[in-house]
């Protein structure tokens, strides 16, 4: 595994979310009543809403990166947190900051109910 060139996919995502991060905080605080003539409270209170949710989004995966980029520092990137098996090559290409196999991501969608369980 090119450990190395993960290591530059992730430093590069992370550059641009910090970027991103620090717009979308902007635009929640920069967002004034006065911007929105005709739009009511409520709408100017949900534009609010949607800039710190997609920021707190941006946030966590910032999180996930850091960890992601510890576990090459440690060794132990590309192996599930859960129980050390090999994560698949082509799931780290996709979301190169992941922490579980395919199997324990879907658990844990499944105990924090964002997926129904496969019957």
């Amino acid at each position: 595994m090119d450990f190395e060139w993960y290591r530059d996919q992730l430093l590069a995502q992370e550059r641009e979310l910090r970027q991103k991060l620090g717009r979308e905080v902007e635009d929640a605080i920069d967002t004034q009543d006065d911007q929105f003539q005709g739009s009511d409270e409520a709408s100017i209170e949900d534009q609010r809403d949607d800039s710190l949710r997609l920021a707190q989004t941006d946030t966590d995966i910032l999180e996930f990166i850091g960890d992601a980029l510890q576990r090459i520092d440690d060794g132990t990137y590309g192996r599930c947190v859960v129980d050390g098996g090999p994560i698949d090559e082509k799931r780290l290409r996709a979301i190169p900051w992941t922490p579980y196999c395919a199997k324990h991501q879907q658990q844990a969608e499944e105990a924090a109910g964002l997926r129904t369980p496969r019957m």
